[in-house]
């Protein structure tokens, strides 16, 4: 996640509308990769001078940018559409299915399920990973948020629980309670579960599909995690009925990993994921001088263990459990590694 400032000084932050110091409108270009300051009028957005970080090809006086249309919905989105044929940005379109906006809980679900889509998006558009529209692609990338009946006695399904099927990716509205998805954190032994972290796991079922295009990457991968052609049911199956507790390999960078090789990709693809925002989040605000470059794995991984370990003393300072309690074992990196160099492909290809 970038720094951001308004062009009068002020740090703004990405999810803001407005500026609170000098009341200038904001707005989130997303192919860009930076935040405008200018003025919204007649549902077209001003930009004024220059971006307030990063490059753009457009740096000119008075850039016209076009609002998505949910800014003026319960999310409040700040971003901007690819093109002004759009009336949503790329991250909002993407939402096939929200929870009935009747019930005023789930407004605000939603504008916390967007939110951290929104930075999912961020991230993969950074790593210049395709994102295909399911308006226009049978299995693009779309997302649908619903109910059960814990949250809505009067909803027919009993759960509904995350996951990917051809593109589409499901999760149940009420992890946006914060109360529900501590219950669940607890309930399923977990030391890490928050929306972002659904969202980063589940798009790796999606990009797996993409990413190993060839018999080659397939071998390679089947050779870090195992082959995916096992009875994925049945896996689960076990994997739910055996005992969660002292659960210790050096293999997996979780338990659920353990459960079957896609799952052992989803939660390694999401970590990676981790470490790239957060990473970006400490060079951003001065905590690390790490720059970016492609194929230079092992000074990525060890400028992130230096920034971890900030992390979580900081955390520690503040009587607060560890923010990123993870080892990642020689082979939990290897499996780092070898998403790196997939993702690293579609760099150079961008």
């Amino acid at each position: 996640m970038k720094h951001f400032y308004c062009l009068c000084g002020q740090e703004i932050f990405v999810n803001n509308a407005f500026c609170d110091k000098c009341g200038r409108d904001l707005i989130f270009d997303p192919m860009a990769q930076t935040m405008w300051s200018g003025v919204l009028m007649d549902n077209q957005f001003i930009a004024h001078t220059k971006p307030l970080a990063g490059e753009s090809p457009a740096q000119k006086n008075n850039m016209l940018l076009h609002p998505c249309s949910n800014r003026y919905s319960a999310i409040k989105c700040n971003w901007s559409t690819s093109s002004s044929d759009d009336t949503q940005c790329i991250s909002c379109k993407s939402t096939r299915m929200i929870p009935d906006q009747n019930d005023p809980k789930n407004a605000h679900r939603w504008m916390v399920l967007e939110r951290a889509k929104r930075q999912l998006f961020m991230t993969l558009l950074s790593l210049k990973l395709p994102i295909e529209d399911f308006h226009q692609t049978p299995g693009g990338l779309a997302f649908e948020f619903l109910e059960d009946k814990r949250s809505n006695p009067n909803i027919m399904l009993d759960h509904v629980l995350t996951g990917h099927s051809n593109g589409t990716i499901t999760l149940n509205a009420a992890e946006a309670d914060e109360g529900f998805l501590h219950v669940m954190k607890e309930q399923m032994g977990e030391t890490y579960r928050t929306i972002l972290g659904h969202f980063r796991h589940e798009v790796g079922h999606y990009y797996w599909g993409i990413v190993i295009n060839d018999d080659y990457k397939l071998s390679q991968f089947r050779e870090l995690f195992g082959d995916e052609r096992q009875d994925y049911g049945e896996a689960l199956e076990r994997y739910y009925n055996q005992p969660k507790r002292n659960f210790k390999s050096s293999q997996f960078i979780t338990q659920y990993a353990s459960s079957h090789p896609l799952e052992d990709w989803a939660e390694s693809w999401a970590h990676y994921l981790h470490i790239v925002d957060t990473l970006e989040t400490a060079v951003s605000y001065g905590l690390s001088a790490y720059e970016p470059k492609i194929n230079d794995f092992d000074n990525w991984y060890s400028e992130w263990a230096r920034v971890a370990q900030t992390m979580n003393a900081l955390n520690r300072s503040m009587g607060l459990s560890d923010a990123y309690p993870f080892i990642l074992t020689e082979i939990v990196r290897a499996k780092l590694h070898f998403i790196d160099y997939l993702i690293d492909g579609f760099a150079k290809k961008g």
